[in-house]
């Protein structure tokens, strides 16, 4: 009774050693790729970022000075003062990518500009809280608009789009833009997408994209 015990007990350490050795194996050649991708960047000559496609805040078509309150005069001062810096969507690049594309003596620079895009989307969010708090509606929506435009990675800020939209009865646009979230790569897209179509409740009616609307 012993020996089929055994056969099966060695055919279970033969099985775990070679799948170690083969997940030990995966190891050393992603490690190898990222040496390898690392070096490459590290050789790679600046380009000139002048020439660079940089987002622009459209501060003339929003709201600027509806209130008065601080929170909000603070949330505008800090996108005038955003709109005159360069900004980037750098989400979920890592540092050696941004050395390959853009060259070694523009790492600091292109973290900067990544930085920028970030304070910017929390920004906009906040600032769309702000204006629905206000039940300015459509302001809101040109806000939320925008962000979603630049590929925000902020849940909230899809979902209080998506609610605006049905509260103005344009859910079409809600369609337009799970389908856009579909198609893009962020992280939360699909948690995004279920609550959007949560908003739906069921409706099925053709999609007409908003003008110069893009993820």
């Amino acid at each position: 009774m012993l020996f089929p015990f055994l056969t099966i007990f060695m055919i279970i350490i033969i099985f775990l050693a070679i799948r170690y050795r083969s997940n030990e194996k995966h190891q050393e050649e992603i490690q190898d790729d990222f040496w390898s991708k690392e070096a490459a960047a590290n050789a790679t000559p600046p380009v000139d970022l002048s020439n660079l496609k940089y987002i622009t805040i459209p501060l003339d078509k929003f709201p600027l000075g509806f209130s008065q309150e601080e929170k909000i005069l603070s949330i505008e001062s800090q996108l005038r003062e955003l709109s005159t810096k360069p900004m980037l969507n750098l989400t979920g690049k890592t540092n050696t990518e941004l050395k390959l594309t853009y060259g070694v003596p523009n790492l600091e620079k292109m973290m900067e500009i990544g930085e920028n895009f970030d304070a910017l989307t929390i920004l906009l969010k906040d600032y769309a809280q702000a204006l629905l708090e206000h039940k300015m509606i459509a302001e809101a929506i040109v806000v939320l608009e925008f962000g979603a435009g630049i590929g925000t990675d902020i849940s909230q800020h899809y979902i209080m789009l998506g609610e605006c939209y049905r509260s103005l009865g344009k859910t079409e646009k809600i369609y337009h833009l799970i389908d856009k979230i579909s198609q893009s790569n962020l992280l939360l897209g699909p948690s995004i997408i279920r609550q959007l179509n949560a908003l739906l409740d069921g409706d099925t009616i053709s999609i007409e994209s908003p003008e110069d609307f893009q993820l």
